[in-house]
């Protein structure tokens, strides 16, 4: 679709403009204290990679899986939903200077330091996701090993982006007691994905991390066990490790720790170091059984939620992802009306690819936020600098 100077420049104006809007709306309505604690939480200040915003449901999680990084980054085992209401986060989330609001803008993908639908947070997690729906409007995704029974699972279908996609994990069948104790066995993960497709729900098998050995010998299995029922996509991600990971792996006695060794570029060095196994051989191999099998196979978790809303993206090294037909069309002349609102004066813009590049004279905003908006906005990689 073709983005003329004066739309991209009056998006930038009328998202602005929405903003602040929306801000003074939340304030009616959420007393000074609620206001004062949205302001300095995380999400009023983080800045999104180009994959999005990643959205806390709760805090630490009792899952107890092996190869997870939650318990290294010095998060609790005992989970409780996160301290925000639904309002303080789209509150804070507006607050954020980085956040683009909107169908096309930031992505949201929700989960991260904890499983979304565990018993102590998928309350939070459903009110995360009516409100950022309803206030919003940004395209969601959630990725989950847990389920829902049939009573939550349509309330949480009524208050949800209906683009939403659902990336269910599963990396073994054979070994999840052992390497995943506390989780839902992986055949109720797949009944739960059966259950979020008939619901017309955009559901993605997310097989990370592919633990070597393990993941890769099991993969066909799992893949045709999924097609079966009713996942038509999935996500190939590599196992990050820690010292931590890596002891309880090599104490778990079904991991060949060896291999995982040989597979590092270097040695993890602290708890918090995360340190990515090399295993590209073995995502070709998995993706190409996919494939066969009729599965979509997608570069990325973020690729997931581009695709289910039918956006385009070439803002980091996995692109492009999405439907070519998507892709935004711009011009040196789009970008510069476009910088002027953001901030940046007599803007010099060059586009080189997927690549632009933009140098300011000066500068009323902090030039980070610049290029996050317009990486969001028109889907490519944005550098700015000033002469």
């Amino acid at each position: 679709m073709k983005v003329t100077t004066l739309s991209l420049a009056k998006r930038v104006e009328e998202l602005l403009k929405l903003k602040r809007t929306m801000l003074s709306r939340l304030e009616s309505r959420l007393s000074r204290r609620e206001i004062e604690v949205a302001k300095k939480d995380h999400h009023a200040r983080r800045k999104p990679r180009p994959c999005g915003m990643t959205i806390h449901t709760g805090i630490g999680c009792n899952l107890g899986c092996l190869y997870c990084y939650v318990p290294d980054m010095g998060f609790p085992l005992k989970p409780s939903p996160y301290p925000l209401s639904g309002e303080q986060l789209v509150y804070a989330l507006l607050f954020n200077p980085y956040f683009v609001p909107g169908p096309q803008g930031t992505l949201l993908a929700f989960g991260s330091v904890t499983e979304p639908f565990l018993r102590e947070t998928k309350e939070r997690a459903i009110e995360y996701l009516k409100y950022a729906h309803e206030y919003l409007g940004n395209p969601q995704q959630l990725s989950t090993k847990a389920t829902l029974s049939d009573d939550e699972l349509d309330r949480f279908a009524k208050n949800v982006d209906p683009n939403i996609n659902i990336l269910v994990t599963i990396v073994t069948l054979r070994y999840a007691k052992i390497l995943e104790p506390n989780a839902p066995s992986p055949e109720e993960r797949i009944v739960f994905a059966e259950k979020l497709a008939k619901r017309s729900i955009n559901v993605t098998l997310f097989m990370r991390p592919i633990i070597p050995g393990i993941t890769d010998k099991e993969a066909e299995n799992i893949l045709a066990k999924a097609r079966e029922h009713g996942i038509r996509s999935v996500v190939l991600g590599s196992l990050r490790v820690t010292p931590g990971i890596l002891r309880r792996l090599e104490a778990s006695g079904i991991v060949d720790i060896n291999e995982i060794k040989r597979r590092l570029p270097r040695a993890p060095r602290s708890s918090r170091d995360q340190v990515t196994v090399m295993e590209n051989d073995l995502k070709e191999r998995i993706a190409r059984i996919a494939r066969r099998l009729g599965l979509h196979v997608l570069p990325s978790s973020c690729s997931a939620n581009v695709w289910s809303h039918r956006l385009w993206c070439y803002a980091c090294k996995w692109g492009p992802c999405g439907d070519l037909s998507n892709a935004i069309e711009v011009s040196v002349d789009d970008i510069v009306a476009a910088a002027e609102i953001l901030g940046c004066d007599k803007p010099r813009v060059n586009i080189k690819k997927w690549l632009v590049g933009l140098r300011c004279k000066r500068i009323t905003r902090r030039p980070d936020v610049i290029a996050v908006w317009l990486e969001t906005l028109i889907r490519r990689s944005v550098r700015v600098l000033t002469y």
